[in-house]
């Protein structure tokens, strides 16, 4: 198992060496650890070119997008552990976050999310749902790209059951299969104003007195 561990590590350091990437300390260590180990705040992947590649964060990042870097308050999420993927140009393009209260990962469109993977709890409740957005167009700077339409949801809360949601462009709920907190399954078709046109099972029909 030791030998096997340390070939991966070797064959690792070798490919990042090939492809010019090099981990940089982004932050001075900020104690010794008992284990002799040094603690530090974040590292980051940076290409040859000096270009962003990973970061890693015990704090809430700035972002770069674009080529243009915004400040950490302008990023969604709480406070937290981040893991940041930038592609070749060194622009975000997903990442992982973890907090006391939930964890994420989410996937980028090139200016905004696509896909969110998320868990959130609270006390004895909790819930889990896998996300899929409209995409903007990609010639807007990210300040400038509108809230975007959830097209697709997925997803489970303990008080709520399980449930699949499908939007249309506009974010308006056109399907939805669900099973409640009863265990109660039901698939609804809704017009563009929210009017349910078709229902399995059906609405019991009401007698008039």
């Amino acid at each position: 198992m030791e030998q096997c561990d340390r070939r991966a590590a070797i064959g690792t350091a070798a490919a990042l060496l090939a492809s010019g990437v090099t981990v940089m300390a982004a932050s001075e260590p900020a104690r010794a650890e008992s284990s002799g180990e040094q603690a530090r705040e974040s590292f980051r992947v940076v290409d040859r070119r000096g270009r962003q590649r990973f970061l890693a964060s015990s704090s809430k990042p700035p972002m770069i997008v674009g080529g243009k870097t915004y400040p950490a308050d302008q990023r969604q999420g709480p406070e937290g552990t981040y893991l940041i993927f930038n592609d070749g140009d060194g622009n975000e393009k997903g990442g992982i976050t973890a907090s006391s209260v939930g964890a994420s990962l989410s996937l980028d469109y090139t200016n905004a999310q696509a896909i969110t993977l998320a868990t959130r709890w609270q006390g004895v409740h909790g819930a889990a749902m896998l996300e899929m957005k409209h995409m903007p167009d990609p010639a807007l700077p990210v300040e400038q790209v509108p809230a975007m339409p959830s097209r697709v949801q997925l997803g489970y809360s303990t008080p709520e059951g399980a449930f699949l949601v499908l939007n249309d462009s506009r974010g308006r709920p056109r399907i939805v299969l669900e099973i409640d907190g009863d265990d109660k399954p039901m698939i609804k078709v809704l017009d563009s104003e929210g009017k349910v046109v078709g229902q399995l099972p059906e609405a019991p029909v009401r007698q008039g007195s």
